[in-house]
């Protein structure tokens, strides 16, 4: 699977999520293996957190989905340790982030 290909899935799997996060789990709904969901803290300014909500407004996504898209990025960033890879990541993100801005000019 190709780097845009994974990027796409978990964009399209965030928002999947952050959609339906409030929603009851179906009957037929199960974890394999017990595993369970971690919340974790981190601590951002106001300015940065401010930051993440503009962002995320722009984009129509919940703020807790740019922040879990970014940290999903970060980790598969770590597993490839290819510096094209990684290079392809950043220029990816860089795109995305050009069209978030682009987007919020035409408005």
């Amino acid at each position: 699977m190709k780097k845009k290909e994974r990027e796409d899935i978990i964009r399209a799997e965030t928002e999947a999520s952050e959609a339906t996060r409030d929603a009851p789990l179906s009957d037929r709904a199960f974890r394999k293996g017990g595993t369970r969901s971690v919340v974790y803290s981190v601590r951002l300014t106001p300015e940065q957190t401010e930051e993440i909500q503009r962002i995320a407004d722009e984009s129509g996504v919940p703020a807790s989905g740019i922040v879990r898209e970014w940290v999903l990025q970060g980790l598969a960033h770590e597993r490839e340790p290819s510096n094209v890879d990684a290079l392809v990541d950043t220029l990816s993100r860089d795109v995305d982030r050009l069209r978030r801005r682009l987007g919020r000019k035409a408005s």
